[in-house]
């Protein structure tokens, strides 16, 4: 019974967490943490050195182990060499201008600049501007002097090794076990579609996929290919008996078969060879060497220079204001516009963002009032509190960002509680600076995101319809596997993030500002389904026989609808005159293979239904007071 048990909860983790990959990451950050803080805080009390010269190395083991995800060990330890360079001068910059006001002041907004710049460019990257804004506040707010700056120094080295022997020996990644976790996860997922073939399940099982697949890239198995032609196998089996439950047609128990053999073969891929995949996995090389030219082309592509402005901007009148109410505790306004800002790409997304903060906030300042007196004389339970905050701060702030505030918020509660700050006026000063922090972040970004939700959503359903028209002209025009499966993910990847992007309408429950978007997503969902079809009927087209003249005309009529609809709806969604410019030579490549598979043509068929079924609720014309601002119950959520 209780392996019964201990297996039901293991399946619930797994399919929250695809391959533990959140677990495992906030147990090395707990693990980190403590192992530093015990080193560190030895240290400094046998020498009776203040306790704050341990800060930097705990905050190191505290954020670095979110971003060191390389597979291969020389990687592995050159970005943590990496975040720890970064770490260690923010904070001694900060330690030096922190006795002129105006100059900290200013590098604290040229670090928070660059941070922000930077936060497209990999998790290195994003790791290093995480750790220098913090590293740089902390060295502001501690202003140590020449002494203790040193000792602060030497003492943080123990944040790397910790991070070493934990990410290393105690924790280590074990490649072949992360991808066979991650494809339970699928197998997982695709079992609640035989339960309950629903579209939230559906996307899920998605969702779950595309992890998949970045492991395979990260890893890069021998077998990485038969592994992705099963994940196909099982999506296409689950899209097929969700929309035959839907028809009383007798065809349900058929498709479910189908679907259970997909999953038993997927989980005998990710179990057999597993000495083999060891050895690859030892073996595996690195990425293809770029030339310095290609490498600064691409690092410019990425810079961020208009979400760096609106940040910074944020963060000066967040300081002005911060200031006037706390000399002291300033920086928790400024913090708060970087997060705010981080990742936002719409003044929909800012807002959501900033409302999560707030939320959080406040849950965890009510819950470390109410904690830090009992736990005063216990310090056993308070440092089994302090490392489960550590613990769900690392488990959601990259997923969930509410429930990651909230853990952060009652830690820093209880760190202060127990220098013995008064909680009752910290809290308040900490509710108010972040409230500010929030109130100027929305301010710059309904004056200065040039995106609104309805243009961002619009925007990233231009890049499905884009990347659904691609599929189907590749598969259309006779396309290898090779070249239909890239292409078949990329549409994935794009309705991954359409569905980030209507995240922050869906959590209204009355008002929709964009019905036309959110009410076709079933119609998009079914298109999709039809597209994974077709791509796997043009995987496995080299073993099936060729169709007769007049099948293939059929086909390639559908071929052709699609076509011409899809770019319709382009050049809605897109703008008309980079529909017309910009993809003018794409339009005129396209050819129709005369020996369209015979097994093709149903797919093309139903695909063809599906969008225009998807043109006609698009294409709907709305009037633009509705189209803003429509009272209306919502329907079920994508």
């Amino acid at each position: 019974m209780i392996a019964a048990a201990f297996s039901r909860v293991a399946d619930r983790l797994l399919a929250a967490d695809p391959g533990l990959v959140r677990l495992h990451t906030a147990l090395r950050v707990a693990l980190a943490c403590l192992l530093t803080g015990v080193a560190s805080i030895a240290w400094t009390a046998s020498r009776h050195h203040p306790i704050t010269l341990a800060a930097p190395g705990i905050l190191f083991a505290m954020v670095a182990p979110l971003f060191v995800r390389d597979a291969r060990r020389p990687a592995w330890f050159g970005t943590l060499v990496c975040l720890y360079l970064c770490a260690c001068a923010c904070f001694a910059a900060a330690s030096v201008l922190s006795r002129f006001p105006l100059a900290g002041d200013a590098g604290f907004l040229a670090v928070m600049f660059v941070g922000m710049l930077c936060q497209a460019c990999g998790p290195r990257a994003l790791g290093c501007a995480m750790l220098g804004v913090v590293c740089f506040y902390l060295g502001l707010y501690l202003h140590p002097s020449t002494t203790h700056l040193v000792q602060s120094l030497l003492l943080s080295a123990f944040g790397p090794l910790m991070v070493a022997l934990v990410g290393r020996v105690i924790v280590p990644t074990r490649a072949a076990t992360s991808l066979r976790l991650a494809v339970h996860t699928v197998t997982l997922r695709a079992s609640r579609v035989l339960h309950a073939p629903v579209a939230a399940h559906l996307s899920a099982l998605n969702e779950a996929a595309l992890s998949l697949e970045e492991q395979l890239a990260l890893l890069n198995p021998s077998d990485a290919e038969t592994i992705r032609e099963r994940i196909v196998e099982v999506e296409v089996a689950a899209g097929q008996y969700a929309f035959a439950s839907g028809h009383a047609d007798g065809g349900v128990e058929a498709n479910a078969r189908v679907l259970r053999h997909a999953i038993a073969r997927l989980r005998e891929t990710a179990h057999q060879d597993s000495d083999a995949r060891r050895a690859a996995f030892a073996s595996a090389g690195g990425a293809v060497a770029l030339t310095a030219s290609q490498r600064f082309a691409d690092l410019r592509s990425k810079l961020c220079w208009l979400p760096a402005t609106r940040a910074t901007t944020a963060a000066l009148l967040a300081m002005l204001i911060g200031h006037s109410l706390s000399p002291e505790r300033w920086f928790w306004a400024v913090i708060t516009t970087f997060v705010v800002f981080l990742g936002t790409r719409s003044r929909a997304d800012t807002v959501y963002r900033g409302a999560q903060r707030l939320v959080g906030t406040l849950g965890g300042a009510l819950v470390s009032v109410s904690l830090v007196a009992p736990l005063q004389d216990s310090p056993v339970l308070l440092v089994a509190a302090i490392l489960l905050c550590v613990f769900g701060w690392a488990y959601f702030i990259l997923n969930a960002y509410a429930p990651g505030v909230f853990f952060i918020t009652v830690l820093v509660g209880l760190v202060y509680g127990e220098l013995g700050f008064a909680m009752g006026p910290l809290v308040e000063l900490r509710i108010e600076e972040v409230l500010v922090g929030c109130v100027v972040s929305f301010a710059v970004a309904i004056l200065m995101m040039p995106l609104a939700a309805t243009r961002h959503v619009e925007t990233r359903l231009a890049s499905v319809l884009g990347a659904l028209r691609e599929v189907v002209r590749l598969t259309g025009s006779g396309a290898l596997a090779a070249d239909a499966l890239p292409a078949m993910r990329k549409l994935d990847r794009s309705w991954h993030d359409l569905r980030i992007a209507l995240r922050p309408l869906q959590t209204q429950r009355v008002v929709v500002w964009n019905p036309d978007v959110e009410l076709a997503t079933g119609s998009l969902l079914c298109c999709l389904h039809w597209a994974r079809v077709l791509s796997d009927s043009a995987r496995r087209g080299g073993l099936r026989e060729r169709t007769a003249l007049n099948a293939a005309e059929v086909g390639a009529a559908h071929v052709e609808s699609i076509v011409a609809r899809l770019d319709s709806l382009i050049a809605r969604y897109n703008g008309v005159a980079r529909a017309a410019g910009g993809d003018s030579d794409e339009r005129a490549s396209v050819t129709i293979d005369a020996d369209i598979d015979v097994h093709k043509a149903p797919a093309l068929a139903q695909l063809d239904g599906a969008v225009a079924q998807l043109f006609d609720r698009l294409m709907r014309p709305v009037s633009d007071a509705r189209r803003v601002f429509n009272w209306a119950l919502r329907g079920r959520s994508v």
